[in-house]
């Protein structure tokens, strides 16, 4: 089996949408070795834009994880003690399959081991001088951009033909995941008292600790790499970001909305039909 649920992690209480559950899945490589180096569109910058993101994933994950393990013991209704550990085990999941992904593009010349460790001192930092309600909004933000990334994943299949099977698959079932679990952190934060201001005062942060890190990531990866950046590949990164901000920009503006909930946006049949697929058998 290419991924494995973990039945006693399911979490399905009524605060869910119809038809989603949140099971962790292990998921297991194919074929790794197939994924080329540039797996997206053939095209060194958006390859390496989307690499920077999935070094980030592992530390990313952890900091999330321990964000919400930092209320846990605020958390006294059964039902949504369940939703956060299979959040947690998700996001575990997520650590493990990122760092077989990383691993293996660094057999292409990516100094993954020094990104990985500048991403890690980033992460703790964050952990060590933030607020721990800080923490915790901006994991809540972070979820939010994942999801809508994951969204246009599934809702824009112009993207999904520029990527390699593999990838793709990979990256479909980080997405359905984000996707199942999208809201956890956010209902969490409310439940710890953690309101408007808290998430916006978040947005802000996040953006300022974490957006220089993934530029200086990107930047060394890109840099770094001999192949020369044609015209054609940065005409091909234009076009690929325009498709994906017409899809992306109501979603996420969204988010500075007061009444805001990450369920306003329905993606059940985008999960359902992933899980039906034949992706993860």
């Amino acid at each position: 089996m290419a991924t494995t649920a973990s039945p006693q992690a399911l979490a399905s209480p009524p605060t869910l949408p119809d038809g989603v559950d949140i099971i962790p899945r292990k998921f297991t490589f194919r074929d790794l070795d197939a994924i080329p180096k540039y797996w997206f569109g053939g095209n060194k910058l958006i390859t390496h834009l989307e690499n920077t993101f999935s070094i980030l994933i592992p530390p990313g994950e952890r900091f999330f994880i321990q964000s919400v393990r930092n209320y846990a013991d605020r958390v006294d209704d059964p039902e949504f003690a369940k939703l956060v550990q299979a959040f947690i085990q998700q996001e575990g999941h997520h650590t493990r399959a990122h760092n077989d992904f990383n691993a293996h593009f660094a057999a292409h010349g990516i100094d993954v081991k020094r990104e990985e460790a500048y991403a890690a001192r980033v992460m703790e930092s964050a952990s060590r001088w933030l607020p721990k309600k800080i923490q915790l909004g901006i994991t809540v933000f972070f979820e939010h951009l994942t999801a809508t990334g994951a969204h246009v994943l599934f809702a824009e299949p112009e993207l999904a033909k520029h990527m390699h099977p593999e990838a793709l698959r990979f990256w479909r079932w980080h997405a359905a995941e984000e996707l199942e679990h999208k809201a956890v952190a956010f209902d969490l934060l409310r439940k710890v008292g953690g309101g408007y201001l808290t998430r916006m005062v978040s947005v802000v942060v996040g953006l300022l600790w974490f957006g220089p890190a993934f530029a200086i990531m990107a930047r060394r990866m890109i840099k770094a790499d001999p192949e020369p950046l044609t015209d054609a590949m940065r005409a091909q990164a234009r076009e690929i970001d325009r498709i994906s901000r017409e899809v992306q920009r109501d979603l996420l503006l969204a988010y500075f909305k007061p009444g805001f909930h990450p369920w306003d946006q329905h993606d059940e049949a985008y999960v359902a039909e992933f899980y039906a697929s034949p992706e993860i058998s």
